[in-house]
């Protein structure tokens, strides 16, 4: 069963936006582009792991918790996806990196090397995983729960080829999740758990999980503003008749200006007033800009002359608005 989803990163609708809002010639505008591809890909590869993960059966009680973030005090951990048994609980460490690559058993270093021969040093995924295991295995003791915690190194690309690897450390591509599930239900045959404590763990572990804060980005001044058209990106939509148009390629959607709202969320501020809207969307009218604010059914605070809406990571379908 799945208790959570996973769900694209905000800093994907946060990059997407910023690069359509800014000129190509912002001589930041490189550097925002692959931030947005590499994050786009990683994304992408943790979704194909997920639609591999789901196809296996599985023929004990079992929990999936993708994207988990526990935030402490000062510290908090990222874990890709949990798997909660009832003979064990596997973490998975998903990466998707192309080249060639090497782990330093010593200097404690994660490296690949490019096909033009030019070495990156990267965050080493053998030690996040080593501090998820043993987090997770702190949170076994206190539930007062004992499985064993195994966690892996999933590698997305086809492309990456291992040359070196840390011992005891298990890695593997994602097309190897089927084998290495087979070899794990026969290593721990056992079920520990019956079906309600291993629902209990899960959900106990789920409850810990909280939304990982936005990162902040230096917006540019000068950004541009209005409803942006999804089809023709130089080209802005017109409310007119309750709805929004495109005159360059006839788009009409009456709910375009939900995604310019959550736009504005990731690149500026997650509270918006009536004027701060009609300035950012270039809604003149005060009228029609409460109308639509109002109808998106978002909270507020404040009276009506000094009301801020605050803007949700999502809105509900928009037949409902």
């Amino acid at each position: 069963m799945i208790l959570k989803e996973r769900h694209q990163p905000p800093e994907i609708l946060q990059l997407e936006s910023l690069l359509q809002r800014v000129p190509i010639v912002h001589p930041r505008f490189p550097q925002w582009t692959e931030q947005l591809r590499r994050m786009s890909a990683g994304f992408h590869g943790e979704q194909r792991v997920d639609s591999l993960f789901y196809e296996i059966p599985i023929d004990s009680p079992h929990y999936f918790i993708q994207d988990l973030f526990i935030q402490k005090p000062k510290s908090s951990h990222q874990i890709d996806s949990v798997l909660i048994t009832s003979r064990f609980v596997l973490l998975l460490e998903i990466k998707s990196i192309s080249g060639e690559l090497n782990f330093d058993p010593q200097l404690r270093q994660f490296s690949r090397t490019n096909k033009d021969g030019s070495v990156d040093g990267m965050t080493n995924p053998d030690d996040q995983i080593r501090r998820h295991e043993k987090w997770m295995q702190q949170f076994l003791a206190s539930q007062k729960v004992s499985l064993p915690v195994i966690g892996v190194i999933v590698f997305t690309y086809p492309s990456s080829i291992v040359n070196s690897r840390p011992k005891n450390r298990i890695i593997i591509q994602s097309s190897g999740l089927p084998f290495l599930m087979d070899l794990l239900l026969v290593k721990y045959p056992d079920e520990l758990l019956n079906t309600r404590k291993t629902r209990q763990l899960a959900d106990r572990l789920l409850k810990l999980h909280s939304l990982r804060q936005l990162r902040q980005i230096e917006v540019p001044a000068g950004l541009r503003r209005g409803v942006l058209c999804p089809k023709c990106p130089d080209s802005k939509l017109t409310y007119r008749y309750k709805k929004w148009t495109c005159q360059k390629c006839s788009l009409i959607d009456p709910h375009a200006h939900l995604r310019t709202l959550q736009e504005y969320r990731v690149l500026i501020n997650p509270l918006i007033s009536n004027r701060e809207f009609r300035d950012f969307t270039g809604i003149e009218s005060v009228s029609i800009a409460s109308k639509l604010l109002t109808d998106s059914k978002m909270t507020f605070q404040g009276s009506f002359k000094d009301r801020v809406y605050m803007i949700p990571e999502s809105f509900d379908a928009p037949d409902s608005i």
